[in-house]
């Protein structure tokens, strides 16, 4: 039996697990970090100590945001919000406190995406398309065994692609991106223009029913999503389109007026599948650990 470790980064905090060939989570473990470059790189490693055991461990996956350079292990661009991550070199820094493990390191969406091809709503598909709605929104472009990351690692943002020309400010510097209109803060950001008023996605979800501009967002956030799907669709054209992140808890709220308006936008003769993801607060613990145990190039 082969092992691995599968590190998630997200915005604070880090996830960790001991994951079996079989995508089986043995040991898990998380802890708070800061927003310091430095401080985050030792509070990766120290969880890796600590998920460490007896069994025979083939090398530790991350998986972070930003664009990453995948042989290099390095951050390109759009870092998250942790304070100098970009140009961060994630595996030399790690393999210069664990010397004798392999890593590998790549996005955070992807290592979503490889878990859900692996086991998940991809499983016994060639090709698949999938995005991750939590703060922002993630992508991932799956053919035949590979993750199609483009000439410059950037293949799978599809938070940045444009929905709005000349919109909101992204952190990326253009503007009018995806991400801004659809994912947590694009939510926020929608209901304060409504309304005046601040409120986080889960109360404008949660109060959907009750706050005419709550249903006001929700309805937008469904159209902005929609729309963005045929564009996504139309570019690649997958064998299945999967939809996983935090924002899908409340998909109970949305995702059947969500299918009714992709399917009033698309070309008449579409025939892609739409799925929700199978795993949400795992998938980018075991994705991350099929980078090693899988071998994805």
């Amino acid at each position: 039996m082969k092992y691995a470790i599968g590190i998630d980064l997200g915005g604070t905090g880090v996830k960790g697990g001991l994951v079996d060939e079989n995508g089986k989570i043995i040991k898990s473990l998380s802890t708070k970090t800061s927003k310091v470059n430095k401080e985050v790189i030792r509070a990766i490693a120290d969880l890796i100590n600590d998920l460490k055991t007896d069994l025979p461990i083939e090398g530790v996956g991350v998986g972070s945001p930003g664009t990453i350079d995948y042989k290099e292990g390095k951050v390109l661009t759009i870092g998250g919000n942790v304070e100098g991550w970009i140009g961060m070199n994630i595996k030399k820094e790690l393999e210069a406190i664990h010397p004798n493990l392999k890593f590998k390191i790549d996005n955070d969406a992807n290592c979503a995406g490889l878990c859900e091809m692996w086991l998940g709503a991809g499983k016994g598909y060639d090709s698949a398309l999938a995005i991750t709605l939590g703060t922002g929104l993630g992508g991932f472009i799956f053919y035949k065994d590979h993750i199609i990351r483009g000439a410059r690692y950037r293949a799978s943002e599809l938070g940045h692609t444009i929905l709005y020309p000349n919109g909101r400010l992204c952190a990326c510097g253009q503007r009018g991106c995806t991400e801004r209109y659809v994912g947590g803060t694009g939510l926020e950001e929608t209901y304060f223009e409504f309304s005046g008023q601040r409120k986080s996605g889960f109360e404008i979800m949660e109060s959907f029913k009750s706050d005419p501009y709550a249903k006001m967002t929700v309805e937008k956030f469904v159209d902005d999503l929609a729309t963005a799907t045929v564009s996504f669709k139309n570019f690649f054209d997958p064998e299945v389109f999967i939809v996983g992140g935090g924002v899908i808890n409340s998909s109970h709220i949305w995702w059947d007026d969500y299918l009714r308006a992709y399917q009033e936008k698309i070309n008449s003769f579409d025939q892609m599948p739409i799925v929700k993801a199978k795993f949400l607060n795992n998938a980018g613990i075991i994705g991350a650990a099929s980078l090693i145990l899988n071998e994805y190039e």
